[in-house]
């Protein structure tokens, strides 16, 4: 019977070649892993690109075709009388609007990729930012007959925030909720503390939901949940990851509790105010 003793390893230098040979391999697996991981991931960021502009087109065209349809036909003078004319003045109105909200988020997008998105903290309330935001969405889930409540306590401390981005991040959360909850459905907009130094605002809608593979991809820039879904609903999948964004920057977060079929939380979490807190410019990195 062949045994091996104590000659074998007092050697050791098969076992120190078979150590280095193995440990080359291991490190060259590792490094064939992650340059596959590294490759997929380029492929589906590449694809996620191409899908968003592939969709950005069909999302400019269309406010651009219907401002220049009427403007054709105001200015060919085929409208019968001032009350069409008007009309169509607001169709157009509505369209360029709609364009230069498109744009403003591509600019945005470009602006937080690059780093060069700031934000100028000062102490602020969030009460007068959320009721213009409400403001902004009323008309159109009062014509969807979708019943907006809130909760917002009195004694809310000041949050230290950019009253511009934070109503950029609420309108974003709003208008999704707004625009995913179907006809009689209900939103209800809550503002309480969470955590010791910060507050949460929480949207939560009776809308579609998502499941959580839709939530991970709706969370990515340039990202699409599907898009014959947002081509239907005028989305560019570009709301959420811009609020992100600017909750982080704020020192704050964004989460999001979600099911299919049984609507969505949305509550963005920011910082409170201390009375000898700084007013810094940050921008994200």
């Amino acid at each position: 019977m062949r045994t091996f003793g104590p000659r074998w390893f007092k050697d050791g230098s098969l076992i120190g070649e078979f150590a280095d040979h193995l440990g080359v391999a291991v490190t060259q697996r590792k490094q064939a892993v992650a340059l596959n991981a590294a490759k997929v991931e380029a492929e589906l960021a590449s694809k996620a690109k191409s899908d968003f502009i592939a969709n950005m087109s069909h999302e400019l065209r269309t406010p651009l075709n219907a401002i220049i349809g009427f403007s054709d036909m105001i200015s060919s003078q085929t409208v019968s009388g001032p009350e069409k004319t008007t009309q169509y003045a607001g169709y157009i109105k509505q369209a360029a609007e709609h364009l230069l909200a498109l744009i403003n988020g591509i600019l945005d997008v470009s602006k937080i990729q690059a780093g060069k998105l700031t934000v100028d903290l000062e102490p602020m309330q969030i009460k007068p930012v959320l009721d213009s935001c409400l403001l902004i969405i009323e008309a159109k889930a009062r014509e969807k007959g979708i019943d907006v409540e809130t909760s917002v306590p009195a004694d809310l401390p000041e949050i230290m925030g950019d009253a511009l981005r934070i109503k950029q991040i609420l309108i974003n959360l709003l208008g999704n909720a707004v625009k995913f909850t179907p006809d009689g459905g209900r939103i209800r907009i809550e503002v309480m503390p969470v955590q010791e130094g910060f507050i949460g605002v929480t949207v939560t809608d009776t809308g579609l939901g998502m499941t959580p593979a839709e939530v991970e991809t709706a969370m990515r820039p340039f990202g699409q949940v599907d898009t014959a879904f947002n081509k239907r609903h005028e989305g560019t999948g570009l709301g959420l990851p811009i609020a992100y964004a600017l909750s982080r920057m704020h020192g704050g977060d964004l989460r999001i509790d979600s099911q299919k079929g049984a609507g969505t939380h949305v509550t963005v979490i920011l910082p409170i105010a201390s009375e000898d807190e700084p007013k810094p410019t940050v921008k994200l990195h």
